[in-house]
């Protein structure tokens, strides 16, 4: 083959690739048009959202609501439990699921990303700092905490906010649970939480103590969403459509009581 055609038959190759590449991308990306399942990103050890119960089943309010989008989808649920926000979020950019469903907040940030459809909770205007016996003297504000350790999940709404404070000695947490320990054990001096998982803290043990720290305009939450990535246009219309039918007729309303988020 002289140099002429084999630089042709390159080109034709790298065509072909391209089409195939760009037709793969949308294929995945419209992937849930086109199947009959649901593939929703969730993390245990996040009640009431979701937890696991003595069965190994996985039971919540996250759950309940996204057996009832999918039935409204007429879709199969597939649940895929990825463990912590930075993995849900990786498989979702990917994409590797559908959607996210795990009592994410709905903050500017993210909507500058993702498409995130409301179905809990009304505008949030401050997190809860929780310790652990007492709080320390003098300390009011996250500016107080400088040279202190305070546990956040990464990627979290709160951990954004932790972020911007450089002197506070921030300890990572895959799960909730890990920063109470952390607190229980001394590892920690405080811990930066969703107000939902806060109040049940609180509500357990009586030696959480709460301080509230005001989030500024861009940082305060407008409830918890689903989070869907933006590419995929059909399935965002197709679950604001199902959302809206569960508001409607009240089953997100009794779920809310069924699961004390009321």
């Amino acid at each position: 083959m002289d140099y002429k055609k084999l630089v042709g038959f390159l080109l034709i190759c790298a065509v072909i690739m391209s089409g195939y590449l760009l037709w793969f991308r949308s294929f995945r990306n419209q992937r849930i048009a086109d199947n009959k399942t649901l593939v929703m990103g969730i993390a245990a050890g996040y009640a009431p959202y979701i937890s696991i119960n003595e069965q190994g089943e996985y039971e919540g309010f996250d759950i309940d609501v996204a057996r009832a989008v999918a039935q409204k989808l007429g879709k199969k649920l597939v649940l895929k439990d990825l463990g912590s926000m930075t993995s849900l979020m990786m498989a979702l950019d990917q994409p590797s699921i559908d959607a996210i469903i795990w009592g994410i907040s709905i903050t500017q940030q993210r909507l500058q990303k993702y498409a995130m459809i409301h179905y809990q909770g009304a505008v949030t205007k401050a997190y809860p700092l929780i310790f652990w016996g007492t709080i320390p003297a003098r300390v009011r504000t996250l500016d107080d905490m400088a040279g202190r350790t305070v546990c956040v999940e990464p990627s979290s709404s709160e951990s954004a906010v932790l972020e911007r404070y450089t002197d506070i000695i921030i300890l990572p947490v895959d799960k909730v649970d890990d920063a109470l320990l952390n607190l229980q054990y001394s590892k920690a001096d405080a811990a930066l939480l969703d107000p939902v998982i806060a109040k049940k803290f609180k509500n357990k043990f009586p030696e959480i103590k709460t301080l509230e720290i005001p989030l500024a305009p861009e940082d305060q939450m407008q409830g918890v969403g689903i989070v869907i990535n933006k590419n995929n246009t059909t399935l965002t219309i197709a679950v604001q459509r199902a959302i809206d039918a569960l508001k409607v007729n009240g089953t997100l309303a009794q779920l809310e009581q069924k699961w004390g988020l009321e």
